[in-house]
């Protein structure tokens, strides 16, 4: 696992877009089928073609991010940098003082980067919750599914700040 996540940490965008194709494809032909009253063959042939267009640019945007959230631990050797990027998300806090400093640089600059967008999440999110909640109640009850995921997005724009101050003041206090 430790393997993969460093792969993805270091790959290239248009990898990274592959990857997020062949996670989407599946899901876009379920979405088809199922909301809309399409025949297997127009769901697979509508979801390769979203996919075709969405998979690129959330490849880009996601290595963009990556490398971004990635920044302050460019100071770390490229053997480390999975293991500080673990550190940074959960586990144990690492005993090598470079580690330490370097995961907490990078949920510091997630923070801030976190409270700097956290208003555009939370209204992206709840608009997406009252157009997918028009689309339960006018069309398919299918809809009320990607309410449910909507309103975990609401969930996560929420809570992940709390997570990520908790893991801030535990890598300071094991740190000194």
């Amino acid at each position: 696992m430790l393997a993969m996540n460093a792969w993805l940490l270091r790959a290239a965008w248009w990898k990274l877009s592959i990857v997020v194709g062949l996670l989407l494809a599946p899901f876009f032909v379920l979405l088809f089928r199922l909301i809309g009253d399409r025949s297997w063959t127009a769901a697979v042939v509508l979801a390769v073609g979203v996919t075709v267009i969405c998979a690129p640019g959330l490849g880009y945007l996601t290595a963009n991010e990556v490398r971004d959230s990635m920044a302050a631990a460019e100071e770390v050797p490229e053997h480390e940098r999975a293991l500080v990027e673990r550190a940074a998300r959960r586990g144990p806090v690492p005993d090598d003082e470079g580690q330490r400093e370097a995961a907490l640089h990078l949920v510091e600059d997630r923070l801030l980067a976190l409270r700097a967008t956290r208003t555009r999440a939370l209204t992206f999110s709840a608009v997406l919750v009252l157009v997918t909640g028009f689309f339960a109640v006018a069309q398919s009850a299918w809809w009320w599914i990607a309410v449910a995921a909507t309103l975990a997005l609401v969930a996560l724009v929420l809570t992940t700040p709390v997570r990520l101050e908790r893991r801030v003041e535990l890598l300071r206090r094991d740190g000194g």
